[in-house]
């Protein structure tokens, strides 16, 4: 790959950003990625609270009627809730007939519910019944019954005669543990590598993260040869810039408009999270690993940043010498089977290695997924920001990438010149092979 062939891919750059820039399709997508960012936070407040108020406000409920139909009499039913926001709620055993306590509830108290308690073969169900319109919604019928689900055994407990001591003996976990032991008696300690649920979305989103702007930029760069080719207008670029000028020019200019998206996407989300965040109704931080921020410093973030520019920059180039060997958009999909293959390795081997993370911990599976060229730049970033790699491993891992950048640069830089004027059918892989051997 010699110095003369990447002369004027600056001016290839330029002129690639501004006009990818101008289009139609990017500014369109653009906006629409930064609005989908914007209300992302609020949405997803919404979908998981159900329109629920703050968990610590006080239950509207103000009463409850008891019907006990269970062989446990005598409860005290205030000892049934110890949250605070429900301290005010007040038991009353039911007197009036079912029928006749449900209309008056559902016309004239709204704020109170009836509570069914049955015993079935040592089962007990409790039932509720709020009015079908006033303050008490499903979910303060769920709190509430949750609160008494909680309490209920320890009454029950209670009510048999049982103290708390002979409680806890009969309820205390029985733990066991195996451990290793060398040639001397001495215990082999193994430190526990695995990952909770939460550190897992995590990695998972910056996966997510890393395929999108994978895509984004890839497939705009295919596009954006195959119509030049296309309209011939590659020809007269030609003129003036080596064809691997005209490569690297667009890769760099498809990836930096990529990285604009990305981060102007980071932005929004920022925002949308401080919007939620503002109002007191939980933000980001509530899907988040509890410590995720003791691993957050500048180092381990530009160390994130090079392996996903890297991952891009390999994956870019792959789509952009798929691109190069069809000629029509049409064949654009067809053209980019091997783009989307070696994608999809990397990442189904990141998925397993995350998956593996919550079970087994590090192994030697994971090890691999964090050094192999290919999945590196979906599973390692997350990895490091949650403390489960290395910096030295990131250190290995950044040069295998990079040596891999190099053999894919010295195979385009063999082919390509040949590929940006093919006009015909599409060139295959073992053509592709054959065409590095001999130019």
């Amino acid at each position: 790959m010699k110095k003369g062939n990447l002369a004027g891919w600056k001016d290839v750059f330029s002129f690639t950003l501004v006009q990818t820039m101008k289009s139609k399709a990017f500014l369109i997508s653009y906006i629409i990625l930064i609005t989908l960012s914007l209300i992302s936070m609020p949405l997803v407040n919404k979908l998981f609270s159900n329109g629920n108020e703050d968990v610590n406000a006080p239950s509207p409920i103000k009463k409850v009627y008891v019907y006990n139909n269970t062989s446990l009499q005598n409860i005290d039913y205030s000892k049934l809730l110890t949250e605070e926001n429900m301290s005010h709620i007040v038991f009353e055993t039911a007197e009036e007939k079912y029928d006749a306590l449900s209309k008056k509830v559902d016309e004239e108290e709204r704020d109170s519910v009836i509570l069914t308690i049955t015993e079935n073969e040592s089962t007990f169900s409790l039932n509720f019944l709020k009015a079908r319109k006033g303050p008490v919604k499903e979910s303060h019928i769920q709190a509430l019954g949750d609160a008494l689900a909680k309490q209920f055994q320890v009454l029950r407990i209670n009510t048999l005669g049982i103290t708390d001591e002979q409680n806890a003996m009969l309820n205390a976990k029985i733990a066991t543990s195996v451990s290793a032991a060398d040639v001397n008696g001495e215990v082999i300690l193994k430190e526990d590598t695995s990952i909770s649920m939460a550190e897992y979305w995590f990695i998972y989103g910056i996966l997510f993260f890393v395929l999108m702007a994978n895509m984004l930029s890839s497939t705009q760069i295919a596009t954006s040869i195959i119509t030049e080719k296309s309209t011939r207008v590659v020809e007269y670029l030609l003129i003036t810039v080596k064809p691997l000028a005209l490569m690297v020019g667009k890769v760099i200019a498809m990836l930096f408009a990529t990285l604009l998206q990305m981060v102007s996407m980071v932005i929004a989300l920022f925002v949308s999270n401080q919007v939620i965040s503002g109002k007191g109704s939980g933000g980001l931080e509530q899907f988040l690993p509890k410590d995720i921020f003791q691993n957050l410093n500048i180092i381990n973030i530009i160390f994130c940043f090079i392996l996903i520019m890297l991952g891009m920059i390999f994956y870019a180039t792959l789509a952009g010498l798929a691109g190069a060997t069809v000629s029509r958009m049409e064949e654009l999909n067809e053209g980019l089977t091997l783009f989307t293959f070696t994608n999809l390795i990397g990442l189904y081997i990141g998925l397993g290695a995350s998956s593996t993370l919550v079970g087994a911990g590090i192994n030697p599976f994971v090890t691999f997924a964090f050094l192999f060229p290919l999945s590196s730049p979906f599973i390692l970033p997350g990895a490091i920001l949650i403390g489960k790699a290395t910096l030295p491993l990131a250190c290995i891992a950044i040069v295998l990438e990079l040596i891999f950048i190099i053999l894919l640069f010295r195979f385009v830089a063999k082919v390509y010149e040949t590929l940006i004027l093919h006009n015909g059918n599409k060139i295959k892989v073992k053509e592709l092979i054959h065409l590095s051997k001999t130019v």
